[in-house]
């Protein structure tokens, strides 16, 4: 008898938890506008590609076109960029999204960079230097404020006549690999989120069952107890999925302050 008190107990415990499991799995589009992200632990693994990103060495530059979208034409005029506009007007959540912030398809030239008009960059040779520096920097391993130096002083090493158009094919390429990586991180979040749907619902399902058990005058102590343990063991799964979806998150936006710190550097450097 003690014992069927006991999971009585436990279940009507795992009520609150199984109602954040539900508001987990049906995702949110509430935007967090400002927020700085927390860094993402040392050997922390999130969904998407590898943090560096690098492509083999002899791997060819994105074309110019890669990174353009329809806000070109504000960047190339030099609008002033802002670094969390791409927190704003995001795109309608989907069913998997799992994140607080909103899910946006990709950074657009128009909210980051206030150089040259794009355009110049199709003018450019890619060069093997270029390549090797867009590698270099994009790595999510380098220190911003680092990578930030190495830009500038690459563009400010560039020969005067050709340094408009030379900095802008790289800002046209790094954010090509960048936008490339966010959206591989992207869509591991999504599979990440599709998983956590699936084990609120695998939990839903277990705490009726476990209910049932209690409910039968033909459960044993021992159908009961197997019963609770399992509930238990799935709940500390949840549980642990959810605390590490708090920085699976953040790793977009920290792509995001990458390629507005990065536009800003080389920008700043003309």
């Amino acid at each position: 008898m003690f014992v069927r008190l006991t999971a009585r107990h436990f279940a009507i415990a795992t009520v609150s938890l199984l109602a954040l499991a539900t508001t987990i799995g049906a995702g949110s589009t509430v935007a967090q506008d400002g927020a700085s992200p927390r860094a993402v632990p040392e050997g922390f693994v999130v969904p998407g590609p590898a943090p560096t990103n690098a492509p083999p060495a002899d791997a060819a530059a994105p074309e110019g076109s890669a990174a353009e979208t329809d806000g070109d034409s504000a960047a190339g005029n030099g609008a002033p960029a802002d670094p969390m506009s791409f927190a704003r007007g995001g795109e309608k959540g989907t069913t998997d999204w799992p994140c607080v912030q909103r899910r946006v398809e990709s950074i657009t030239p128009a909210q980051i960079w206030a150089g040259p008009d794009l355009a110049l960059a199709d003018t450019v040779e890619r060069t093997t230097e270029m390549r090797a520096l867009i590698d270099r920097v994009v790595a999510r391993r380098l220190p911003l404020d680092e990578a930030e130096a190495l830009v500038r002083a690459h563009v400010a090493d560039l020969p005067e006549a050709e340094r408009e158009a030379a900095a802008t094919a790289l800002f046209v390429d790094m954010l090509a690999r960048l936008n490339n990586e966010r959206s591989e991180v992207m869509g591991g979040i999504e599979r990440y989120g599709a998983k956590q749907k699936a084990l609120a619902a695998k939990l839903r399902a277990q705490s009726a069952d476990f209910a049932e058990v209690q409910r039968s005058p033909a459960s044993s102590n021992n159908d009961i107890e197997n019963a609770r343990q399992a509930l238990l063991w799935d709940t500390r799964i949840f549980n642990e999925r959810r605390e590490s979806l708090t920085y699976v998150c953040e790793v977009p936006i920290l792509i995001e302050q990458r390629a507005f710190g990065l536009a800003r550097a080389i920008a700043g450097a003309l």
